[in-house]
């Protein structure tokens, strides 16, 4: 049935990726230069350093609907990551 998790990634086929589920997505952020945002009349501002509020975001991980910790939450709550963000009024 899975006889294709010993091949090399070079000889794997659409059929062996569709027989797992896999999906794979990209998401890229790109900040413009306009007056609005892209999808609301929302205005849209160029970065600046100065910035009047700053939140701390900190990873904490949960259980998940089966019951067990999800491994790159583990991970990034053990490194003590800090998700920094910064708010211009």
């Amino acid at each position: 049935m899975y006889d294709f998790i010993f091949k090399p990634f070079h000889e794997m086929t659409e059929d062996d990726y569709k027989k797992v589920g896999f999906k794979s997505g990209l998401e890229i952020h790109q900040q413009l230069l306009t007056e609005k945002k892209l999808f609301c009349r929302c205005p849209a501002g160029k970065y600046t350093r100065e910035f009047d509020a700053e939140i701390l975001r900190h990873m904490r991980p949960t259980l998940s609907e089966m019951g067990v910790y999800d491994g790159t939450a583990l991970m990034e709550f053990k490194t003590k990551k800090n998700i920094i963000y910064h708010i211009k009024r």
